[in-house]
Order: C-alpha cells, then structure tokens, then sequence
C-alpha cells in the first residue's frame, strides 16, 4: 500500500522542483520554464496548468513526472475504474474542492484516490477525510475533470448502487443529457455524483471532530502559497546570477578574442619585419661576395 498522505506530506524540503524534474526529462527547457513561472505568477495559474495550456509538455508527461515527483503511482486512462462504495466515501462538493477521485479499495483495504496534481494541503484534507490508509495515484488532469462532470454513480432497477463502473469520459461534442450511462427519468441519489459539479471552495459544510474545514485547507494552502513564492523568489535570483555570469563570461570571451586578434597582428608585423631584414641580409651578403672576387681580380 502507498500511504502517500503519510509518507509525502513530510518530504517538501527534498522533493525535487517539478520544472527541475522535466527539464532533466528533456520535456520542456529552461526558457519555457522561465516563461511558464512567469505567465503562472502573472495568471495565477499552476505550473503544469500554463506548460499543457502552451503545448510546451503532454498531460501525460506532466501526470508521470508528478507522480515521480512524489513517489507516487501513475495510472494510464485505460486502467482508470470505479467502485461505488469507494465513490460514496467522498460528496461530490468534497471531491470537486480537492479535484480527487476516490476509485475502489485496493487488496489491503485502503482506499484508491485519483487525483491530477498531489499537494501537501490536498493530501492533508484527503487524511482528514478518508483516515490514514488512502493509497493515492496521479492520473491526467483531463480524467479528473470528465470524471467529475459524471454521475459516476447510478442506480440499476433493483435500486442499489452499481459497484465497478468503468470510466469513459464523455466525448467533448456530447451534450450532458446524451451521456450513455446516464438512465433517463430516474430519481437520482442525493450527495453521490449526482447534480452539476459544485465550484471550487464553495461548500460551507461545518466540519465533525477531527475533520479538515475550509479554514484550515486555506491556512494551508496559504502556507504552502508563501514557501512556493518564496521559492520562486530564490529560483529567479539563481536565473538571475547564472545570467549575469554568462555575460560575464561572455565579456571575458570577448576581451579575449580581441586580446589574442591584437597579438597576432603583431606576430605578422613582426614576421614581416624579419623577413624583410633576412633580405637585406642576403643582399649585403652578396655585396660582400662581389666585392671579395673583385679584390681578388685586382691582386
């Protein structure tokens, strides 16, 4: 069992950075990295979000290098299925709100959590919710999101509730009310999937003893806010440095070059000098030459 809540929500400070992890994957570069957290801080959106929307890195790309990053299981769509009493576990609003699905319950008894992007505030409120033994897997975006808009759960004609559904989302050209598995005119299930999908932070639901409220996920998230801004902050002031260095080096370079262009025009001189003196040489080497046979002649 991957008990990631445990295990991952302690782990931060040596988790490596996810544009580190797909920079090293040769999934995106350091400029659309650049371009990514900046365009984030600008729009307020996720990192992964801004890399999809920009067709810089797949879903799936991002999904498994999510995954690694938290040493947690990817799962492909094909594989993706439901059981309804692992779905009756989570409201829709809860579930909407944390953008995770629960799917089944694996041989040792702990729950299966489907979700897009893992984060210690998510996996936190995931604990409060569904106890200690959740055993999450990081799945494409776009499977969470079809999966929420279902009714995954419904009822057959004895009325109890369809257990194992398989997961198809629904074509992107299909209308709500033409959904195949979804019965038409039948009563529907109060709090199991069934109704639009409520917005993100809108339940307002008093929490029991010893659950997560919105208050403290947005405590949470607000922490985690800070340190990924912080962060960021630190990142830009490496870029920063490393940048300033590279024109650096690039002036050395420069000064350099022109250093050793400047010499070598005064070897050439300097050679011609030579050249030009060893002529004059020869030439007075055979002024004396002549001047001996001459002598030589006269005596």
């Amino acid at each position: 069992m991957n008990d990631a809540v445990i295990d991952q929500s302690n782990d931060s400070g040596t988790r490596t950075a996810l544009g580190t992890l797909l920079i090293e994957r040769g999934l995106i570069n350091v400029q659309q990295l650049d371009d990514a957290l900046r365009i984030g801080a600008d729009t307020g959106e996720r990192l992964g979000e801004v890399l999809v929307r920009e067709g810089w890195t797949s879903e799936e790309d991002l999904a498994k290098t999510l995954a690694d990053q938290w040493h947690l299981r990817y799962l492909e769509r094909s594989a993706i299925s439901f059981d309804g009493n692992a779905l009756s576990r989570l409201s829709h609003e809860e579930a909407t709100r944390l953008e995770a699905l629960p799917m089944q319950f694996n041989d040792e008894g702990a729950i299966v959590v489907a979700l897009a992007e893992p984060t210690d505030a998510r996996l936190l409120a995931l604990r409060s919710l569904l106890g200690d033994r959740i055993d999450c897997v990081v799945v494409a975006k776009s499977a969470i999101d079809a999966g929420l808009r279902s009714d995954l759960l419904v009822k057959n004609e004895s009325g109890a509730n369809v257990v194992g559904v398989e997961f198809t989302p629904p074509a992107a050209d299909a209308a709500p009310d033409q959904r195949s598995d979804e019965p038409a005119d039948e009563p529907q299930t109060p709090g199991l999937w069934n109704g639009a999908p409520a917005a993100l932070g809108t339940t307002d639901v008093p929490a029991a003893d010893g659950e997560a409220t919105a208050t403290d996920f947005d405590e949470v998230a607000k922490t985690l806010s800070d340190g990924l801004s912080s962060q960021l902050a630190s990142l830009r002031a490496i870029v920063v440095e490393a940048e300033s260095a590279r024109e650096r080096d690039s002036f050395e370079i420069a000064r350099l070059t022109t250093e050793l262009a400047e010499r070598s025009t005064e070897l050439t001189e300097r050679s011609t000098e030579l050249e030009s003196r060893n002529e004059t040489l020869k030439s007075m080497q055979q002024t004396l030459r002549d001047l001996a046979d001459t002598l030589d002649q006269t005596l």
